[in-house]
């Protein structure tokens, strides 16, 4: 079960870019990590300007009004390996770039692999689920 949160800057996507964003990383969690489309959840949140910053400076103040990104995924622990990551974090970028145009420099990407007994979802663990589906 990815769960998978996307921050934007505010006023800078479209309904519709934010849509194949959604779309689109969901096919990537199917097609590169392998996992359930059905269990991945995706929420996308949007930010005002002046409460990103590079370097210091707000992207309301910056001259350079790139399409940021921010993208973090959490899986269980031992569930994914070092090139898995790779590859998705290249497809990523390559999405993000592909919807949002400019973002050279400005799309972040971290994946979290968390203890499973310390995350789940319906009120039971991912080690508990786990269990579940082996027996």
């Amino acid at each position: 079960m990815p769960y998978i949160n996307v921050k934007l800057v505010k006023e800078q996507t479209s309904l519709e870019q934010q849509k194949k964003i959604i779309e689109g990383l969901t096919d990537l969690v199917v097609t590169v990590m392998g996992r359930e489309k059905s269990l991945t959840v995706i929420t996308l949140d949007e930010l005002s300007a002046n409460q990103w910053s590079i370097g210091g400076e707000t992207l309301e103040q910056s001259a350079d009004k790139k399409a940021v990104s921010f993208v973090n995924i959490k899986v269980s622990k031992g569930t994914t390996d070092a090139e898995e990551i790779s590859k998705m974090m290249k497809a990523t970028k390559e999405l993000l770039a592909e919807v949002l145009g400019n973002n050279e420099e400005a799309n972040y990407f971290i994946l979290d692999e968390l203890n499973p007994d310390a995350w789940g979802f319906d009120g039971i663990s991912m080690t508990e689920r786990r269990k579940l589906i082996e027996n």
